[in-house]
């Protein structure tokens, strides 16, 4: 399930087009430390229910007493109801060592456990190595923040945030992309294991679905939505990427999820518009000519032909009309 995780950094949200973009899930931050509560927290609560989207809180972790931290967190979001399991911020040392850390996780979690509050850790992989004892936390789901990798390998996974710089629509500048499993959710305790012991006994798992969902809609390919990853699957993704002037290794990693995420976001593009590379190839790559991501007036002069040819104003600009035309009908 595609989703992002939002901060007062992000200032105003149109939270219906973020839904109309393909996320399902948002994460908002609430807390940090004892004492902070973030100014945008029942804001986007109320705006993000609102349209139907499932929301989580993350708590920015410090140093201080686990108990006064936990308190801070169940009285900034109570009466708010979510639907993610809770999640508990810890990157940074604050000069504390391993072991403490360890332990302040741990705390945290049994803490907020006791109150009938389920949690999950999220933390990046250099950070979870270095500080993490993982042999003691083996109970706390892991969302995981790894932008170097095609799909990390971390026990208990239940999340995955892949980008930093992400691009959707409703929100200015650069957003935190995610991708999430059903284990997010409060009451469910499946993780990234258990999708994985499926695909090896059926071949099938939500991710590979959600791609297929996603080519189909890019490439009208009309791919089985099986959860399968068979070669009609992997060849899609090898035309997409070769579409895209990426690595094409058949392998759906941060790049190529990246590049689908700019698109379906469907940002206007055009000459006097803010220069979208891979929204700007799909657009070529529909449209007719030279793939080089750059909105020139060859590409322009294509647009007005296939906007002309489609029933629609031949301005030469992609907007909502136009991106309408091109992903939701199999034109």
């Amino acid at each position: 399930m595609k989703g992002i995780d939002i901060s007062p950094y992000q200032g105003n949200v149109n939270f219906q087009e973020v839904k109309n973009s393909g996320v399902e899930i948002v994460y908002i931050k609430a807390t940090e430390g004892k004492t902070y509560v973030a100014d945008t927290l029942k804001d986007y609560y109320n705006q993000a229910k609102s349209v139907g989207l499932k929301v989580g809180f993350y708590h920015f972790l410090r140093a201080n007493a686990m108990q006064d931290e936990v308190n801070n967190l169940i009285n900034a979001t109570a009466g708010l109801s979510v639907d993610c399991k809770y999640a508990i911020d810890c990157e940074v040392d604050l000069g504390q060592s391993p072991q403490q850390i360890t332990n302040n996780v741990r705390t945290f979690f049994d803490l907020m456990k006791g109150q009938g509050k389920e949690c999950l850790l999220y933390t990046y992989t250099s950070f979870l190595n270095e500080y993490i004892n993982l042999s003691t936390i083996t109970d706390i789901p892991i969302w995981i923040a790894d932008y170097g990798t095609n799909q990390p390998s971390v026990p208990n996974m239940v999340g995955w945030q892949y980008s930093e710089h992400g691009s959707v629509a409703g929100i200015n500048g650069d957003c935190d992309l995610d991708q999430f499993d059903e284990g997010i959710y409060i009451g469910n305790t499946s993780t990234n294991d258990d999708a994985m012991q499926e695909t090896a006994a059926t071949g099938g798992n939500n991710t590979i679905r959600t791609i297929q969902q996603q080519l189909n809609t890019l490439l009208k390919k009309g791919l089985m939505v099986d959860g399968l990853e068979g070669p009609q699957t992997n060849s899609a993704i090898k035309e997409f990427q070769s579409a895209m002037g990426l690595a094409v290794d058949g392998i759906w990693g941060p790049n190529t999820t990246a590049a689908a995420d700019q698109i379906l976001s469907r940002p206007i593009d055009g000459i006097p518009y803010p220069h979208y590379e891979y929204a700007t190839r799909y657009i070529q790559f529909r449209v007719g000519g030279n793939i080089d991501g750059i909105f020139g007036n060859g590409t322009r002069e294509k647009v007005q032909s296939w906007q002309n040819s489609h029933g629609l104003a031949a301005d030469g600009v992609v907007g909502g009309q136009t991106w309408a035309k091109l992903l939701d009908e199999n034109c």
